[in-house]
């Protein structure tokens, strides 16, 4: 049973009818189709709102492929979900997994950058959600794209490291996609990154820009580049059809230079 939240909905967060009526119109199949031809394994369970998002995901970064050369996304595996299907407890909209594992039952473990994203009921349900979370702070952006796109940005953040610090873990497919040496240090460094923490000034000032999410999470690193990112992309956004108006490179250069400094930091 998917989750449910109060039915008294008043979207705001980046949505609107014309997106509502694309989004009830989404066939599933033929973007699990379309995303296999890039070679990107995919299975939304005939959730709507869920591949309707990680479309529209996929739509914004072609876009911006072309304007602005900013990130490149891909993953060996997309995936929805119920939490009932999990072999652990897990708490939010999704997830990326840092590393070869188990995650479903009776079923193999799932490449390192897989991608996992709760089933939901609507994509109502969803910018109603964010808007709770954002109006307390918690999150960076209250768009309802913004936890799609953020564990994409999670992936994203795997993909950097393994590329420039090689892959020496068991993963055949990570292995295969970054090994270049025996000096390979890729999953040292993401243990490492996985425990870094800000001082208290930074956490203040990422509490101020990002919420209390990214200053309070366990991950840090791999949280404010996530959620930096999540709210940099969501600004850049029409409120018409969801997809970029203004390059985020751009946009980013408007953040304060105490906290670009702070991002210089995740680039290790």
């Amino acid at each position: 049973m998917l989750n449910t939240i109060s039915p008294n909905i008043n979207f705001k967060s980046g949505l609107n009818k014309a997106l509502i009526k694309e989004c009830q119109s989404t066939n599933v199949k033929s973007l699990e189709k379309s995303l296999g031809s890039k070679n990107i394994p995919s299975d939304f369970g005939f959730n709507k709102p869920v591949a309707f998002a990680v479309g529209k995901i996929f739509e914004i970064f072609n876009l911006l492929k072309k304007q602005a050369k900013i990130f490149d996304i891909s993953a060996p595996r997309i995936q929805a979900y119920l939490k009932s299907d999990l072999n652990f407890n897990f708490k939010g909209y999704g997830f990326c997994v840092p590393e070869t594992q188990s995650i479903l039952k009776n079923q193999p473990p799932f490449e390192t950058g897989s991608l996992f994203f709760q089933k939901e009921n609507s994509i109502e349900e969803i910018d109603a959600k964010l808007d709770e979370t954002f109006s307390n702070d918690e999150r960076s952006s209250s768009h309802y794209l913004a936890p799609f796109i953020h564990e994409f940005m999670h992936g994203i953040y795997i993909d950097y490291v393994y590329k420039k610090y090689g892959y020496e873990g068991e993963c055949p497919y990570t292995a295969q996609k970054y090994k270049r040496s025996e000096k390979d240090c890729g999953l040292k460094v993401m243990n490492i990154l996985q425990n870094l923490q800000f001082n208290n000034c930074e956490k203040e000032l990422i509490r101020n820009v990002l919420g209390k999410y990214a200053a309070t999470s366990k991950n840090q690193y791999h949280e404010v580049f996530a959620e930096t990112f999540t709210q940099v992309l969501c600004k850049c956004l029409s409120d018409k059809d969801s997809l970029p108006i203004k390059n985020p490179l751009d946009e980013l250069k408007t953040y304060p230079r105490e906290f670009i400094n702070i991002i210089k930091k995740l680039f290790v």
